[in-house]
């Protein structure tokens, strides 16, 4: 068996080590950029009379009249809301099945409905019941420190506040710990073409602090690509409004017109194209570690799959 060691810099490259039909990364960025646009735009349509209540001052300064426009379109409202829930969850099931098909079978780009995306939507609902099972334990345990500053009254106050400081910081290494040993849930769906989820846990043994040190790295370069990003957008969002600074005017309708000019709205269309793009390769390149956590799995008897992606 053809095997790839599981260490920091393999995790963190490993989205480019896969085989396949080339060009897959910016077609996935691609069309993730477009669909994240189209649904932003939908949304955007959906929410127009709170946007433009938002710019209208005197719509702003009377609360009869917001209500009133809320009222108005409360129906209008919900189903922004509904569309944003559901495209969202429908997008991540589909692009999530490609990052992973990618990986673990090696195939090229495409987006689809079909028995993985059904199977990751199950694995979404697990992921969905462990972060509420890890909330309610924060909250539970949180009442310790409470208890003990009830108990000890105005005496005791600090030190049930470095109690309560001392468990929510332990408690929020064991929340990522216990996420980071079932991260490779959706990898492992794919691979085996079942559910997978509680098996996971095994995959990861003695991989987690590889894994973590493998995402603060990544998360460490996107950060500073993003800030990039965000410091020429800032420049040129600056330069395009500077006649309207300039004028000093104060009325609403010229910083309207200002914002609504071509100058500040073909950055804001490029500069969303290449953030969601940027999204998108961030969605794919994270999934690597994982993907290689359940490559590596040493129960996996796929030796077939395994020789065709470590060619």
């Amino acid at each position: 068996m053809n095997t790839l060691e599981f260490s920091v810099g393999n995790a963190m490259g490993h989205f480019n080590k896969t085989e396949g039909p080339k060009g897959f990364l910016w077609k996935f960025a691609l069309a993730y950029a477009l669909c994240a646009i189209v649904v932003q735009g939908l949304s955007m349509y959906l929410m127009a009379p709170l946007y433009g209540a938002a710019f209208n001052p005197v719509v702003m300064e009377d609360p009869d009249m917001m209500d009133q426009v809320m009222l108005k379109n409360i129906g209008r409202f919900a189903l922004a809301y509904l569309v944003a829930m559901v495209t969202g969850i429908l997008l991540w099931m589909m692009f999530e099945a490609s990052s992973q098909r990618r990986y673990m079978r090696a195939e090229g780009f495409s987006l689809k409905l079909g028995a993985d995306e059904g199977r990751l939507l199950v694995v979404g609902l697990f992921w969905i019941g462990l972060m509420i099972l890890l909330y309610i334990g924060m909250f539970v345990l949180m009442m310790v420190p409470m208890i003990i500053g009830a108990v000890a009254g105005s005496d005791g106050a600090m030190a049930a506040g470095a109690v309560a400081v001392i468990v929510m910081l332990a408690y929020v290494v064991f929340a990522i710990w216990v996420t980071v040993r079932f991260s490779p849930a959706a990898a492992m769906t794919i691979r085996d073409r079942k559910i997978r989820f509680g098996s996971a846990w095994r995959v990861t043994k003695g991989k987690v602090w590889t894994l973590i040190g493998s995402w603060l790295v990544l998360a460490l370069i996107m950060m500073a690509i993003i800030f990039v990003l965000y410091l020429v957008f800032a420049v040129t969002a600056v330069l395009s409004l500077i006649p309207v600074m300039q004028s000093g005017s104060d009325d609403p309708a010229d910083v309207l017109a200002a914002f609504a000019s071509p100058g500040f709205i073909i950055p804001v269309i490029i500069f969303g194209l290449v953030y969601m793009g940027l999204a998108g390769v961030m969605m794919h390149v994270f999934g690597g570690p994982a993907a290689l956590a359940a490559k590596t799995d040493p129960n996996w008897t796929d030796t077939d799959a395994i020789n065709e992606t470590f060619v």
